[in-house]
């Protein structure tokens, strides 16, 4: 992890959250606009199955199952959170049947807490415990915005 000038502790751009899982963002040259390689078929895939979650991420490319859903770093509205349960149901899905698989926003810090955090619920972990494993790797400003953690704390009650 690298330190910043504000003293903010930048995590690495993918971190495996449990074995098979992994968090992260977008690296400033695979976003739409900086693209540096186009990535070709016999490119080494080392994740099954990613969710997108940030619109100026470029494709993960060949071979590799991509859900893509862009929205924003902010409180959700109805349509958003119900996307981002489908979302959820199909990550674990491939998670669980054995697939490597990346969860990925922009920073990797927010929008790709959220939906790790579901996935994680969804195995049955206690929201304190998946919030304390997601910071334990990510950092501490993962799901720092308090929109996200309340969506969780009320699905948790939920259910």
């Amino acid at each position: 992890m690298a330190f910043d000038s504000d003293g903010f502790i930048e995590p690495p751009l993918e971190s495996e959250i449990l074995p098979r899982l992994w968090m992260g963002g977008t690296h400033e040259d695979e976003t739409l606009t900086r693209v540096r390689r186009l990535h070709s078929v016999g490119d080494r895939k080392f994740f099954d199955a990613v969710v997108t979650l940030d619109s100026n991420s470029a494709p993960m490319g060949w071979l590799v199952k991509e859900f893509r859903f862009g929205f924003p770093d902010a409180a959700l509205d109805l349509d958003h959170a119900a996307e981002l349960e489908r979302i959820a149901d199909w990550a674990y899905a491939e998670w669980k049947a054995g697939g490597t698989v990346l969860i990925r926003c922009q920073a990797g810090l927010n929008r790709s807490g959220l939906v790790t955090a579901l996935i994680l619920l969804r195995d049955r972990m206690k929201l304190e415990e998946v919030l304390r494993v997601i910071r334990s790797v990510r950092g501490d400003y993962a799901l720092s915005n308090s929109h996200f953690v309340e969506y969780l704390e009320k699905w948790k009650s939920e259910r």
